[in-house]
């Protein structure tokens, strides 16, 4: 017997939301951390209700973040002790997520990126939620083209093409691999955007196939009593064992066959976690400001090219 399936956003705000300040002070720096989280957030909010979007943060940056989400949050904020990489993040809020909606659909979106096309990103994060025969029972991962020569992100190298436009994964290679990004690029990767959709118990099954102790700890930490101090005090002493964990590294140690890919639009994507990402981005919004028009001259704007109309997923 099964329910409604529902989608919900998760926007991980945890472990490094912030574009690296050395590299951007001096430039002018318009990428402020606040203003990422609200691009995300609005991100989401053009995919599902507010009701249906949560914010996953550290404990130090619940304060910083409240003031921009908590006022219309309906309480979504889920808090983690500390960093301790994103597979520990997902599994937190997705588990958090199944105790109020057994059959929630989840895309997890990272608040360090920046587009220059936001119509064209929704639009595939539109397509990486709306499950198909191929897709239902796998994570939906979102890969983008390569626009720039930046070799700092990790890879995703398709497979073979299916009949509703997603891919199979061949393989998931880090960035820090032995290979050159020449090497994947020429097998026709793609970057890896860290963007995944899936139902959640699909995504605790994949987590509990990898990391069976994880997936345990976490869940008898969540069930300890009914009062938020318990479950709190239960998760410090957890995360305070745990290593660092990329959820893409768990995906890459056998899980590609439970994965399928979609290349999103073009829509100058940059994952701002590397200071050259950073800078690139600064400059190219500044070099992007308008300018003065002559005097005497009518000046105008070029509307940005609409990929298709947008609508929620309210189901």
């Amino acid at each position: 017997m099964s329910g409604p399936e529902r989608t919900w956003v998760l926007v991980l705000a945890g472990g490094g939301a912030d574009p690296p300040e050395s590299n951007s002070r001096h430039l002018g720096n318009p990428l402020q951390s606040r203003s990422l989280l609200k691009m995300t957030l609005s991100r989401a909010r053009t995919i599902v209700p507010r009701e249906r979007i949560c914010l996953l943060v550290n404990r130090g940056q619940k304060r910083d973040s409240s003031g921009s989400f908590t006022r219309r949050s309906y309480g979504n904020i889920i808090v983690q002790p500390r960093h301790r990489g994103s597979a520990a993040a997902i599994l937190l809020a997705v588990l958090t997520i199944l105790k109020r909606d057994p059959w929630a659909r989840i895309i997890a979106l990272p608040a360090q990126h920046h587009v220059d096309n936001e119509r064209a990103l929704t639009s595939s994060l539109l397509d990486a939620a709306t499950p198909t025969a191929h897709t239902r029972h796998k994570l939906t991962l979102v890969g983008i083209r390569q626009e720039d020569a930046d070799s700092a992100s990790g890879f995703i190298v398709p497979g073979r093409w299916f009949e509703d436009g997603t891919r199979s994964v061949h393989r998931i290679v880090h960035s820090s691999g032995k290979e050159s990004a020449g090497e994947v690029w020429a097998q026709g990767a793609l970057w890896d955007s860290s963007i995944v959709a899936a139902r959640a118990v699909v995504l605790v099954s994949v987590l509990r196939a990898r990391m069976p102790d994880l997936v345990d700890q976490m869940e008898i930490a969540l069930a300890q009593g009914d009062g938020f101090e318990a479950r709190a005090g239960a998760l410090t002493q957890l995360y305070a064992r745990l290593p660092v964990i990329d959820f893409a590294h768990v995906l890459s140690q056998g899980a590609e066959s439970e994965c399928r890919v979609i290349t999103s639009r073009r829509c100058g994507w940059s994952d701002l976690r590397t200071a050259r990402r950073v800078t690139a981005v600064i400059r190219r919004l500044r070099s992007a400001e308008p300018r003065a028009t002559a005097p005497g001259r009518v000046g105008h704007v070029t509307s940005p090219r609409v990929v298709r109309p947008l609508m929620k997923v309210n189901h």
